[in-house]
């Protein structure tokens, strides 16, 4: 039986240039798989066969989608694809329906291409709630709900926060939007691939496609809850948002396609999404649940390492709060960051953290080499810093 974080899901031969000893990159861009390198040259390649070209590209954009439906256990029609999670946000700000005075409740851990498209509608009169964070870092539900009323068209959730790697429990964020009468809007682009995502009290989704799912850069997913939000149009139309582009009446009737697909505006990546179906594809054949059990017992083993060590760990303790995002805190985040690149451990770092993430290419041996890499990285720092402010007179 399969320990979680004893052996990697997937070894390094199933991905492309991987020549890190610790890849713990993964919450800013996943490694390069070779399945999905090899769905898009065989995309791109199709483009060359004319007609019957275009028709391979579209059928394996059409085998995406039900990929993707598969991961989050939605309806096929409910999946659409365009060309990144940030146009997605703009789409859907764009087309919210809301009068001056209204307000959308976003907090501090949110990335902006969730809060931005709303921050843009401030000058036309809508106000923009953004929850703090509490002194101890924690973000909870209570919180977010207390900062929504009568006036509050949409609270905007990542269900993975990419700062601390918060998880929420979506059953009872859905639970308490529903009560409050809140539309609930969720980014899963820290979530998707890595653990399991219950949508159905999402009123929309959005995840990025290059991250947790393996998938390459370039495409943005929308799921649309047509149950919850029915008749949903879109900020940004084009061609492919439209049933039929040579209706008499096409220049005076949008002819919206009725599921999702009215997200896509225009010619997709389709190369691209061939590839991202071939990195869900790998999620799926490997089972959301045993990724979920490698990724969160690998970050917690960090996590616990790490606050060992001294530092401050600003993601949640309890497994069940967290996802594969391990940050604490470090001054100068960047610069540790490459340092351990230079012992080749690959983190992301910047704005005062550290963050490591933890996928279904690494190891419980990948820990001990960013225990190990921090520890020796930090006491070179500290030691520097104490030379330099000794020789101060």
């Amino acid at each position: 039986m399969h320990v979680p974080g004893e052996q990697p899901l997937l070894e390094k031969e199933a991905f492309v240039n991987l020549t890190a000893d610790s890849y713990l990159y993964t919450g800013a861009h996943s490694p390069a798989l070779r399945r999905v390198e090899e769905a898009i040259v065989s995309s791109y390649r199709a483009k060359s066969l004319g007609e019957d070209g275009r028709r391979v590209l579209y059928e394996a954009e059409a085998a995406t989608r039900a990929s993707i439906a598969r991961l989050t256990d939605r309806p096929v029609e409910e999946i659409g694809l365009l060309g990144d999670a940030s146009s997605a946000w703009s789409a859907i700000a764009n087309g919210w329906k809301w009068s001056p005075g209204d307000n959308v409740v976003v907090n501090e851990y949110e990335h902006p291409a969730v809060f931005a498209p709303w921050l843009r509608l401030r000058e036309a009169g809508l106000e923009v709630r953004v929850v703090p964070r509490r002194a101890d870092w924690s973000l909870p539900i209570e919180d977010l709900m207390d900062a929504c009323d009568e006036r509050t068209v949409a609270l905007c959730v990542s269900h993975v926060g990419y700062i601390t790697g918060l998880r929420y429990d979506l059953d009872a964020l859905g639970r308490a939007a529903e009560i409050a009468d809140v539309p609930l809007l969720l980014d899963i682009s820290h979530s998707l691939g890595v653990v399991r995502t219950d949508l159905r009290r999402a009123a929309l989704t959005v995840s990025a496609s290059y991250k947790w799912t393996l998938g390459p850069y370039g495409v943005g997913i929308v799921c649309w809850n047509r149950d919850t939000l029915p008749d949903f149009k879109p900020g940004a139309v084009g061609w492919r948002s439209l049933t039929n582009i040579f209706t008499d009446d096409r220049f005076e009737n949008l002819n919206w396609n009725e599921g999702a697909s009215r997200f896509q505006v225009g010619a997709p990546a389709l190369a691209e999404i061939a590839g991202l179906g071939a990195a869900v594809d790998e999620i799926l054949e490997l089972g959301i649940e045993r990724v979920e059990a490698h990724a969160v017992g690998l970050a917690a083993a960090a996590a616990a390492g790490l606050r060992e060590q001294g530092f401050t760990v600003i993601t949640p303790q309890d497994p069940s709060a967290h996802a594969g995002n391990v940050s604490f805190l470090w001054p100068d985040g960047e610069r540790l960051a490459a340092t351990l690149a230079e012992h080749g451990v690959y983190v992301w770092g910047g704005d005062g953290r550290v963050r490591a993430s933890f996928h279904v290419m690494n190891d419980a041996r990948d820990v001990t080499r960013l225990l190990d890499a921090v520890r020796s990285a930090t006491a070179t720092a500290a030691g520097a810093h104490r030379e330099t402010t000794s020789g101060k007179g």
